[in-house]
C-alpha cells in the first residue's frame, strides 16, 4: 500500500463501495461479506481469488482478524462490557459513519 494513500471508510458499508484505499480492500470486503453470509461457495470462491491475487499470507490475516473480532465483540457482549470512557467521545463519528449504533447486540437480540 501507498503510505500516502488516504484510508476511507467506504468499503466498510459493502465491497461495491469501492476499496478504501486500501490494497486489495474491495476483494477484502467481499471476503467479509461472503464470511458474515456464510455463503460456502461464496466463500470458497472469494477465499481464491484472495489467494490468487493477493496471496495465502493476505488471506489467512484477513479471516484471523475477522475471527479475532467476532471473538472479541462477542466477549465484550457476554461480559456487558461497555465501550470504555475514553473511546466514548472520539469515536461518534466514525460510530455514526459505518452504522455501528444501529447494531443490535446479541444480547438485545435475545430478550
Amino acid at each position: 500500500m501507498n503510505q500516502d494513500a488516504e484510508v476511507t471508510f467506504e468499503a466498510i458499508d459493502n465491497s461495491e463501495s469501492g476499496d478504501g484505499g486500501v490494497e486489495h480492500g474491495a476483494l477484502l470486503s467481499r471476503l467479509c461479506e461472503a464470511i458474515y453470509n456464510e455463503d460456502q461457495n461464496q466463500l470458497a470462491s472469494i477465499k481464491d481469488q484472495v489467494v490468487e491475487s493477493a496471496g495465502a499470507d493476505v488471506l489467512v490475516d484477513a479471516v484471523a482478524v475477522s475471527a479475532h473480532f467476532y471473538m472479541m465483540t462477542r466477549i465484550a457482549d457476554a461480559t456487558g462490557t461497555p465501550l470504555d470512557a475514553g473511546s466514548v467521545e472520539p469515536s461518534i463519528q466514525i460510530r455514526e459513519l459505518v452504522g455501528v449504533n444501529a447494531f443490535t447486540s446479541r444480547r438485545e437480540a435475545q430478550k
